[in-house]
Parts: structure tokens; sequence; C-alpha cells
């Protein structure tokens, strides 16, 4: 089963673009004989022809005399061609401009300025990931044009605006995933990151998992940390089932911070003695470095865990050389050297953001399910998958067993830098081939609603504007009116839809069939939401134009058919369809029980700028929509 009822692709290609580093994973839905699943990216170019890695850095170099960009494993980070490049990394989170501003106030160098400017980032780099997808995967199939190709994008789950989720749609589509045949291919955003890593923990858990287990999951990557509870359903790795107990969250918590932290350790030392005469560059290029990098991820295991480490400057291309000492900035033979405390504090900072999220996890299941225990902790993401991370978490929860969870095992994904974007594919495999989804339920993070008029009631509606019905003199409506459809902190049906009927009045031989549903948005506490567009804290999200221009006149159903009924009309019935996706909605209009679609674009929407940024905590200066449709069925409906 897929979403509508679209026909399945033949390929499923998953892609987790990462704050450092982008992993992705296909699967062949045509190849029913295969035993492998799903199977990943691994020959990047730049790589030596007998080498292989799960992931490629998400890093791009543009080259001053404008050639064609390096990226990837391309950019060698202790090349002197830098000096002949622009090198730009670390610019996935920066798809709003509250994130842009805010690492300006820190002093953090080498961003974009601007949201646009970001989006070029990361459109630019994902152009070269689609391409070498391609080649990749044609290489052994043979051409994809005429096949049905699906591309499926995790998010993170700070994205909690949609015009992040928004503006991330739009790179991807400059960057060519799916332009190359639209009738066949396609590419959306489907799962988060902590969603899809649960999905990878349930299909190859680290042991079997029973029926009612609640596991805590915690993806730590480059940029984001993010967590989220879920309740087993079905142990089965075969066929697996999960529920979300609590809503996903995210913090800003990765190894990116490592780096800057390092950056700042660097400079530091080098501000106390400027008569080194050395490089501005010198800390940002040492912190990119791979003789960093391979410290960074490999501190805490036996074999990585050293009393001092030596960095070699004279491969920065900046002019060191190796007969180059400095006894004040720790710098001997050309190499500058560190204590095992001072990398273990670039770690123990983040750790520490990250054990305070898991006790919030804790915390909430001690408020709202008090009898329930927390059986394992799984880690994942390339943060994650640090053995001195798991060390730091494990000996704090020794120290203080929490009361939901105080045999709470915690554990390693099998396959740590990979969970989210397995997950993200054989999730929606599996929808496919079983009809279900893996994650079967999920927490809505925000409330829903349609702006509606509906029948005036003097007792409940006091103060609101009203309006007479132009075909029925007896009859008034109360004007800019809440129909919620689904609140903040429900449980929503993942393989199911939410849908609304609405109706128009047509006055015979009017042809005008475009008719707008405004959908709002609020993140308000569901106690708090207002009935009316009046109260605080709604926001215009979008609004839906239906157009039902194909529809004949006499497919409507018509009223008052003697003249002494009063004006003859039509009503035009019909459906908004909606699926709550992490951080995107997906609307479809449905007209006499059956998914319209004749000839034309049925639905076109149109984002509202204030409504879509809109995240919690509320911000004031929602623009008020125009009032508009009829609301009859106060009750939600879930439809299949």
């Amino acid at each position: 089963m897929s979403y509508f009822g679209e026909d399945p692709p033949d390929y499923i290609v998953g892609i987790d673009f990462g704050q450092t580093y982008t992993g992705v994973v296909w699967t062949n839905l045509l190849n029913k004989n295969s035993t492998t699943a799903t199977q990943s990216i691994r020959d990047w170019p730049g790589l030596p022809s007998d080498s292989v890695e799960t992931k490629v850095p998400t890093k791009i170099a543009y080259p001053r005399d404008g050639s064609a960009p390096w990226w990837g494993f391309l950019c060698d980070n202790e090349e002197e061609y830098y000096e002949e490049a622009d090198l730009r990394e670390h610019f996935k989170i920066y798809l709003d401009q509250d994130a842009i501003d805010g690492a300006y106030s820190r002093g953090v160098r080498d961003i974009p300025e601007t949201v646009t400017e970001a989006m070029r980032l990361i459109a630019d780099y994902l152009t070269q990931i689609y391409q070498h997808i391609k080649f990749s995967i044609e290489s052994a199939t043979g051409s994809w044009k005429d096949k049905r190709v699906e591309f499926v994008f995790s998010l993170p789950t700070t994205w909690n605006s949609l015009d992040i989720t928004n503006n991330f749609n739009d790179a991807i589509r400059t960057a060519g995933f799916a332009a190359e045949n639209p009738e066949k291919h396609s590419a959306r955003v489907e799962l988060t990151e902590a969603e899809a890593a649960a999905v990878y923990m349930a299909i190859s858990p680290p042991f079997a998992l029973e029926r009612g287990d609640i596991v805590l999951i915690c993806d730590a990557g480059g940029g984001t940390t993010d967590l989220g509870l879920i309740e087993v359903l079905n142990g089965n790795p075969e066929v697996p089932a999960l529920k979300q107990v609590a809503a996903v969250k995210g913090v800003g918590i990765g190894s990116a911070m490592i780096d800057r932290a390092f950056e700042l350790l660097v400079q530091r030392r080098l501000d106390q003695y400027p008569d080194a005469n050395l490089s501005d560059d010198l800390a940002n290029k040492l912190a990119r470095s791979d003789s960093f990098q391979s410290i960074k991820h490999n501190f805490g295991m036996r074999a990585g865990t050293q009393v001092a480490y030596k960095l070699p400057l004279y491969k920065l291309g900046l002019g060191v050389s190796q007969d180059f000492s400095h006894p004040e900035l720790g710098i001997e033979g050309g190499k500058m050297c560190f204590s095992k405390s001072e990398i273990q504090a670039l770690f123990d900072v983040q750790i520490r953001g990250i054990i305070k999220q898991i006790d919030k996890q804790l915390d909430w299941m001690h408020s709202n399910r008090p009898n329930d225990y927390v059986r394992m902790l799984v880690l994942s993401g390339g943060l994650g998958g640090s053995e001195y991370v798991k060390t730091e978490i494990q000996k704090h929860h020794l120290a203080n067993r929490p009361a939901n969870g105080p045999k709470m095992l915690i554990l390693k994904s099998r396959d740590p830098r990979l969970a989210v974007v397995k997950g993200l594919v054989t999730d929606r495999r599996q929808k496919l081939i079983s009809g279900a989804a893996t994650l079967k339920t999920r927490i809505a993070r925000a409330s829903y609603g349609v702006l509606c008029r509906v029948p005036y009631d003097p007792a409940i509606h006091i103060g609101a504007k009203t309006e007479p019905d132009p075909f029925n003199k007896k009859l008034k409506w109360a004007l800019m009116q809440m129909d919620w459809l689904v609140k903040k902190g429900d449980t929503v049906d993942t393989d199911s839809s939410i849908e609304r009927p609405f109706s128009r009045r047509l006055v015979p031989g009017d042809q005008n069939r475009k008719f707008d549903t405004v959908i709002l948005i609020s993140h308000e506490d569901p106690e708090k939401l207002p009935s009316s567009f009046s109260g605080p804290g709604i926001y215009k999200l979008c609004t839906i134009q239906s157009d039902l221009k194909e529809v004949l006149e006499e497919e409507f159903e018509l009223r008052n058919k003697r003249p002494w009924q009063g004006k003859k009309y039509y009503i035009a019935r019909f459906t908004v369809r909606m699926i709550i996706a992490p951080a995107d909605l997906k609307f479809e209009l449905w007209f006499n029980g059956k998914r319209y679609n004749r000839g034309h674009d049925p639905l076109l929407i149109e984002w509202d700028q204030v409504g879509a940024s809109a995240r919690p905590p509320s911000c004031d200066g929602a623009t008020t929509p125009a009032d508009g449709w009829e609301s009859y069925n106060p009750q939600r409906v879930h439809s299949p």
C-alpha cells in the first residue's frame, strides 16, 4: 500500500543528508529473488580504487577558476589546492534565518549569509549526490529512465516548522531528483531521523523484542541529536510494528560542535602568541583536517586512546615546515600537541547535553506512564556510535538509575552510521510489500485545523462575525470558526489520512469551480486551542485551491427544484484528504468517493510564510485569511 494509492516504485533510494556525512541506501523491488533487501552506495568519487566507505563527506568546494565543483572525498582537507577553491561544509542546518543569526552571534565562521545561499549550497551538493546515485545504480541495473524510482529523504526533528521542510524540498527539486522522468520518478521527505533509526532497530534488534517493550532511540549525528520513545507492537524483525509513545524531540548537539570547540581551543592558543606569525586559517583548517577527524572518530576505543595527540600542521598548506617548533604553543617538529584531557573535554560538553535530553525523556515517562519501563536505550549516528559516548552515558545511568528505567540496557545500533537511511528505505519497502508501515502511529507535533463557517448559535458564538445565508433567510452563519482536524499530542495513524467533507453552493450557470480551503496551525497546548480564528497562537499555514472545473453541473446536487422553494442552486460536495507527515503535509481532493484527477492538477497549495515559519513557542504576527468554508461534520474522520 502506498500513499493515496499511487503506483509502486521499482527502486526505492534513501538519502540521509547529514551535517557532516551523507549516506545512500537503495533497494530493487523488481528483483524478487534477491537475498539482500537493501544495499548501500560505497564507491564514492575520490576514494582509492581499493577502498569503500559507507558515507561521503557533506562538503563541496568551488574552484576560483569557475570549473566544476569538487565534493565529498574529492575535497582533501590537507591539500594546498584549497588556496584555489572555496570549501563549504556544515551548511545543512541553515535553512532558516534564526539558525543563521544564532550562528553569527556565536562567532561561527564560514556559514551561509542567507537561507537562499544555504539552499544553493544544499542543491549544489545534492546535485552531485544525485548524479553519483544515478551512475552507481544504473551501472548495476541498466538505465532507470523508464523505471519507477522513488527517492526518500530523512529530516532532523529540529526542523519543526514547515518552511524549513519546504526549503529543503525546493533544494531537492533543484538538484534534479525526479527531473529525468517526472511521470515515474518522485522525491519526498519521509521520516524523521529518530523514526528511521527506530525502524532499523526493529528490523535489526540487539536482541529479541517483545510486544510492549518501550525503547528510547537516540540518534546523535553531525549537527543534531534526535530522540524518540517507541513501543513495540510486533517484535518479529521480518514484519515489525512500532508506535510512538511521545512526540520526537531534537536538539542541536552533534559531532560538528566538537569540531567547532576544537577550533576555538586552537585559536585561543594562537591568540596568546601572535608573535608566532601563523596563518589566521590554521585553527579552522586543523579542525577540518583528517588527522583531527581520525582522533575524533576513534576516541574512547583502546587503539585510539593516547596520552597525547600530535597533529601535523605542515600538511595544511599554510607554510608551516616540519622543522618549526614553538614550545608555548605546544608545537614540536611541525606538530601541535594536545593532552588526552583536552580532547576528552571536547566530547564531555556534548555528552552532558545528550544525557540531559535522555533524562528529559525518562522524566516524561515517569510523569505520563509511571507504571511502564524503558527496556533499552539504543544509540545510533556518527556521534552515537562513539564508544566513549556510550561509556559515559552508561556511567551516568549506573550512578543515577531512573525510576522508569532502572535496568535499562544501553546499546549501540548494529550499524550506527547507516541506521537512519536503512530504516528509511526498509519502512517504505515494508509498506509497499506488506501494506503497512513499520511505524504504525506517530504523535502530532502541532494542531491543524480548517477555517470555516458554521450555523450560528448565539449561546456559543458570542461576539463572532456573522452573515445571512443568501439561499435560506432563516439561516445565519458564524464566520472565522475553527474545525480542528488533529490536535497536538493526538495519535495519528500513519497508514490513514484525515479527511473533511466540505460543500460550496453554486448558482446555475456559474462556471467557477475553484474553491479555497484555508489550513491553520497552532503549537499551543490542546486545552488552549480556541474555537475561532480570533484566538491567540493560530496561524494561517496554507491555502488549498480545489479545482473542479471538469465536473459537469448535473454531477452536483440540485436544490430548490420547485419555484416556490426559493432560489435554485447546486451544492458541490467534496473532500480534502490530508496526511500528516513528520514535518510535512500531503493533500488530495476527492469527489463522489473517488480521487479527483481529470486532466489537470486538482490542487494548488499556497504556503503562508508566517504560518509555515511558526514553531513553538508561538509568536504573534499572523495574517488573517479570508473566510469561506462550510463544515457540517465536526467529528474527525480517519479514512484508509
